[in-house]
């Protein structure tokens, strides 16, 4: 359906009803239209004007007309009279975005439209560009208009300080300037290639002969004829690399699904696990077919937002990559919920509900604030790539969490993802980070501050000094350049003795209790006194060991502009090092295996992606599964990602075999497995688990 243009004259019989009218309409904080159904065009009013749809508020014959002003229809509402009295009118809110005063600027002609063609004394009116191009033209003029309006709101609600702006601006044309021209080229020919696919499938949709074959299907079968096999494969799997990964979840989300028995239909809303194909076909044209035809039909982003926001398909994400396919400049190749919500509420001051919505309008906000050109696909590929990497550094640490501990079992990316993310958000300049890591033997002395042995004497003798330690020197850094944000890293948080490593300086770690210019929250450390006594001797030799001097009090506070990140295995539960007054102070973050990235960098090793990777995922996801529930160890034992990615260094050839599988497991998964058993099970027990184990792992992919 498209979006439709409606001419509302407030010209009524009644001259109070008129009067009312105006009250109503200039009023914004009454901006409401509508009628009783007693009311001339009431029925139609309730029955025709929709959600989305565009209302032009005028008044007058032709060449006398007036504006009052032009909204879009954003929702439905009721109010109550003064006297409060319940209105029982069909109203509807206008989102105001054409004032009077733009209007009358535009030169609305409605000389020869449909405007006034009623012979009923009727008040509304509905253009008709498809049949009229007088009504066309007026449109055109008002479309146009929106689209700047709408671009000119969501600027006016921007949430980024000038500040900010800068530095994601910076981040943005490094990011872009470190593109190999190589990359450019494959963005550009995938892309293409996606969008030649697509329209295959997009016929289909259109022209009514789209089979249940065509949707949900295997690989393997004979049937599986079209790019990526059939369709839900090739919205998930097939477009990701150029386009973003659209998983659903659970292949359950597409509504019905061929099951592995290759005959019978899993039909979600009914709850059916076995459907025969006739029930799958019939729920197939009955519910999935009718909404992909609507949704491929449209044009208009906004109209395809309305559809995909209001379905009950539970793939929300395969619906959004429809959209995307067909508009590619109008939204983020990004459709995880979590981060688009993150991207709204850093860009955006406002309270868009819908997550689609969202998406659009970050992509209309990020689009004119990196000056992006929408004409340019390998340009529009690198917005997502960027956002989406933007908004997973972030989320490392922020202002409201300035202390981070990323968690999970080994091998998931908990040091790789830190340092990658820094080095990105920092712009490579290293200065802005220290990497450290702890061990048992680390002390207070090595973080804070301490005397240690520096060197022997002239005499034989064991010299002394009074030192800073790492954590103490960094914020003396980070202190001096407040206008920067800092970062500390440490790798194997959990292997040092916290408590006595942080001494009295833990609490200031708290985000309420950061030392800057107008809070200095500053402590005394027991070697305080010493330092002012070192400075009093020599105050340019030892005054680089005092971080403040305040009151001619040496001092020691943590800079608002630090941020703390941990990292840790839990594996070995030593989780229970933190106690209750550190773990409030942290925020935590779970890092497990994620399939997704073993899927990608089989591409990224320089070998085009393997036939079978499919298969070799759920290997991989049965392997895991077997770890944590059958042998009841729990996630906190299963295997990263980054154990899983080795095969594509142990796989020549484009499928993955039972014995690649075989050798991977032996190379690097058994001898971590039989440690993990060992804690759990008798010896005895430990070479029948592990086979176990291998076998689980092989088994999908013979």
């Amino acid at each position: 359906m498209k979006r439709k243009y409606w001419i509302l004259s407030p010209n009524v019989m009644n001259g109070s009803d008129q009067a009312d009218w105006k009250n109503s309409i200039q009023n914004l904080k009454r901006a409401f239209i509508g009628y009783d159904d007693k009311h001339r065009f009431g029925q139609m009013f309730k029955n025709d004007i929709r959600i989305g749809d565009v209302m032009l508020i005028a008044q007058g014959q032709n060449s006398n007309k007036k504006f009052f002003l032009c909204g879009i229809v954003d929702s439905d509402a009721k109010y109550e009279y003064v006297d409060g009295t319940p209105d029982t009118a069909q109203n509807r809110k206008l989102n105001f975005t054409i004032p009077k005063e733009r209007l009358e600027k535009l030169g609305l002609d409605f000389n020869d439209s449909t405007w006034g063609e009623s012979k009923q004394p009727a008040t509304l009116y509905h253009l008709k560009p498809d049949e009229v191009e007088a009504d066309n033209k007026i449109v055109i003029l008002l479309s146009t208009e929106l689209d700047k309006q709408i671009i000119k709101q969501l600027m006016e609600n921007i949430k980024l300080s000038a500040e900010r702006q800068t530095q994601i601006k910076a981040l943005w044309n490094k990011f872009k300037s470190e593109t190999k021209e190589e990359e450019k080229k494959f963005n550009n020919d995938e892309v293409e290639k996606r969008i030649s696919e697509w329209n295959s499938y997009k016929d289909k949709i259109l022209n009514d002969t789209l089979s249940l074959d065509d949707y949900t299907n295997t690989l393997s079968s004979s049937t599986a004829t079209m790019a990526g096999g059939y369709l839900c494969n090739f919205l998930e799997r097939t477009t990701r690399i150029v386009l973003g990964s659209s998983k659903p979840g659970t292949a359950f989300n597409f509504e019905v699904k061929l099951n592995d028995d290759n005959s019978t239909y899993y039909i979600k809303s009914t709850n059916k696990s076995n459907a025969t194909r006739q029930e799958a076909e019939t729920f197939f044209n009955e519910n999935i077919k009718g909404l992909l035809k609507n949704i491929v039909s449209q044009t208009d982003p906004l109209e395809k937002i309305r559809l995909v926001e209001n379905s009950n398909y539970s793939a929300k994400q395969v619906l959004m990559k429809l959209a995307v396919l067909d508009n590619l400049s109008d939204f983020l190749y990004i459709y995880s919920t979590q981060w688009l919500e993150e991207l709204y509420n850093e860009f955006i001051d406002s309270d868009a509900e819908g997550i689609f919505t969202k998406n659009y309008q970050v992509c209309v906000v990020a689009k004119k604030l990196l000056d992006v050109n929408d004409q340019d696909k390998n340009e529009l590929v690198l917005l997502s790539r960027f956002l989406w990497r933007f908004v997973n550094s972030k989320a490392i640490a922020d202002t409201n969490n300035p202390n981070v501990i990323l968690y999970g079992p080994p091998g998931t990316g908990k040091t790789f993802t830190a340092k990658n993310s820094l080095d990105f958000v920092c712009q490579g300049d290293t200065s802005r980070y220290e990497v450290l890591q702890f061990h048992p033997s680390f002390t207070y002395e090595d973080f804070i501050e301490g005397i240690k042995p520096k060197g022997v004497s002239k005499d034989g003798n064991i010299r002394f000094e009074l030192v800073n330690g790492v954590f103490k020197n960094f914020c003396i850094k980070a202190k001096r350049e407040p206008k920067k944000d800092f970062y500390f890293l440490v790798d194997e948080i959990n292997r040092a003795n916290l408590s006595t490593v942080f001494g009295e300086t833990l609490s200031l770690l708290e985000k309420d209790y950061r030392h800057d210019t107008e809070n200095k929250n500053l402590i005394r450390t027991q070697y305080s006194t010493l330092i002012e006594d070192l400075i009093k001797e020599d105050n340019e030799k030892f005054r680089h060991l005092a971080y403040e001097i305040d009151n001619n009090e040496v001092k020691f506070g943590v800079p608002k502009n630090v941020f703390f990140i941990g990292m840790m295995n839990d594996v070995d539960k030593s989780i229970d090092a933190f106690d209750l007054a550190l773990r409030r102070r942290f925020k935590w973050i779970r890092k497990d295996c994620d399939y997704e990235v073993i899927e990608e960098e089989t591409r990224f090793k320089g070998k085009e992606e393997f036939n079978n990777i499919s298969q070799y995922i759920k290997a991989c996801e049965k392997l895991n599964n077997y770890i944590s529930k059958d042998l009841g160890l729990g996630k906190s034992y299963e295997f990263g990602h980054s154990f899983f990615m080795k095969i594509s260094d142990i796989a020549k050839r484009k499928d993955i075999t039972p014995n690649n599988v075989e050798v991977l497991f032996n190379l690097y998964l058994q001898p971590t497995l039989k440690e993990y058993l060992r804690a759990v099970f008798a010896e005895s027990e430990l070479e029948n688990k592990i086979d176990e184990a291998a076998s689980k792992f092989k088994e999908t992919m013979k």
